[in-house]
């Protein structure tokens, strides 16, 4: 079970907003902010004749949400804190068995031994008053070819905590399963399908899918060989509301009009920049000294000494997007370049001195959290320290120009 952090700052802007305008089911939804992971690392030794070995290396980030999202949406806070306890346990029962399995292949095949790996992971999709959606995402590196990962969407109501079907969202599945796969055809030529048609249908005709709701639109994933190769990799497509409304229950067409949604990097990301029926496909790569977005196919490298990249969409209001990314630097502490999203391009606002990442320095090591900005009107954020020391949080919302804005 995730230990509770206490982070110090105000209510987010996003909460109080919606204290104060109470539950009006007309109203449309607001972005809320409050949400985190924590970071737990651990890595199991044993020994035998040739002495002491790792056999398991663990990684492991699971959902939680704050005092004060807590006592705003309390049967969403139950379950989300009921699916991490559960994935918790998945997870130990997996490293027992990994455990075992690490030390045969040891004794049967020393030539080839190496430490096992289990790495369990969450991103958020969509934080908002009526959806709460994020993405469970899992790698395993055993005594096979290959390791194996694979995503998860998770979506519930946020007021109630119930986990919605995808037939809550989308009232014609059959017409939504014809769009999917033709989406998957054009957008991966290359891919070696197998039974793809047959599988997509079969999955949507079972409720089966594996699909998160965004702030624009609803994204489908396939991980590997689910219906194609692993050299294909985990494939996605993703349906925007204004490019098919009359797919969506309208209860799901209006959505906040301003959030902040974070994203993996390797992966695209597809939106809608303008909230129109224009989609928009956004991507962040990192390079040697470099960081790279690519917008609708055309790239855009910012000299810049990060990796293990942290990005996230910023929609303002106005239209505005921004780009706030999260990297370490060689010395190993964090930073945040921010960057602008318009008329096509990408343009460097600045680099801040601030990362997502809460640490709590304690002898022997440290505890790390992850704070995920979901609402750009008031979200946490840590001005960086030296490390060892233990970092404070900030509540900030994000400015006109980009910039952060104390309040």
């Amino acid at each position: 079970m995730l230990r509770k952090v206490k982070l110090r700052g105000v209510l987010c802007a996003g909460v109080i907003a919606a204290l104060l305008a109470g539950s009006c089911a007309e109203a449309a939804p607001r972005a809320i902010c409050g949400f985190y992971k924590q970071i737990r690392q651990q890595t199991y030794m044993d020994m035998d004749a040739r002495g002491e070995y790792e056999i398991l290396e663990e990684r492991w980030g699971g959902l939680a949400a704050d005092k004060e999202l807590t006592a705003r949406f309390p049967a969403l806070s139950k379950a989300i804190e009921q699916r991490t306890k559960a994935d918790w346990a998945h997870m130990e029962k997996q490293r027992r068995k990994m455990k075992v399995e690490a030390v045969q292949f040891r004794e049967e095949s020393p030539a080839y031994y190496h430490p096992f790996a289990q790495d369990m992971d969450v991103i958020m999709r969509r934080a908002d008053d009526a959806v709460v959606s994020y993405l469970e995402m899992e790698y395993t590196n055993g005594g096979g070819a290959h390791g194996m990962y694979g995503w998860q969407g998770v979506n519930f109501n946020s007021m109630t905590g119930e986990e919605l079907a995808l037939s809550h969202v989308v009232k014609d599945l059959g017409r939504f399963t014809d769009i999917i796969i033709a989406q998957l055809q054009k957008e991966y030529p290359q891919a070696s399908f197998f039974d793809m048609e047959k599988t997509v249908r079969n999955r949507a005709m079972m409720g089966r899918l594996n699909w998160t709701i965004d702030p624009r639109g609803v994204t489908v994933y396939f991980n590997p060989y689910g219906i194609a190769s692993y050299a294909d990799g985990l494939l996605q497509t993703t349906v925007l509301f204004k490019e098919q409304p009359q797919l969506f229950n309208e209860a799901y067409l209006e959505t906040a009009d301003a959030y902040a949604q974070p994203f993996p990097t390797y992966y695209p990301l597809v939106t809608s920049l303008r909230d129109n029926d224009k989609r928009d496909v956004l991507s962040v790569d990192q390079g040697e000294g470099k960081v790279t977005v690519i917008l609708n196919g055309r790239k855009y490298d910012f000299d810049a000494q990060l990796t293990k990249l942290q990005p996230v969409l910023v929609h303002m209001v106005n239209k505005d997007n921004f780009l706030y990314i999260d990297g370490q630097t060689p010395e190993g502490s964090r930073l945040t370049l921010v960057l602008k999203v318009a008329k096509g391009k990408v343009q460097h606002v600045g680099t801040l001195p601030y990362t997502f990442m809460h640490t709590i320095a304690v002898s022997p090591a440290e505890q790390r959290y992850w704070q995920f900005m979901t609402n750009p009107d008031g979200f946490y954020i840590d001005r960086v320290v030296p490390l060892g020391n233990s970092s404070k949080t900030d509540t900030c919302a994000v400015g006109s120009d980009g910039q952060l804005t104390f309040g």
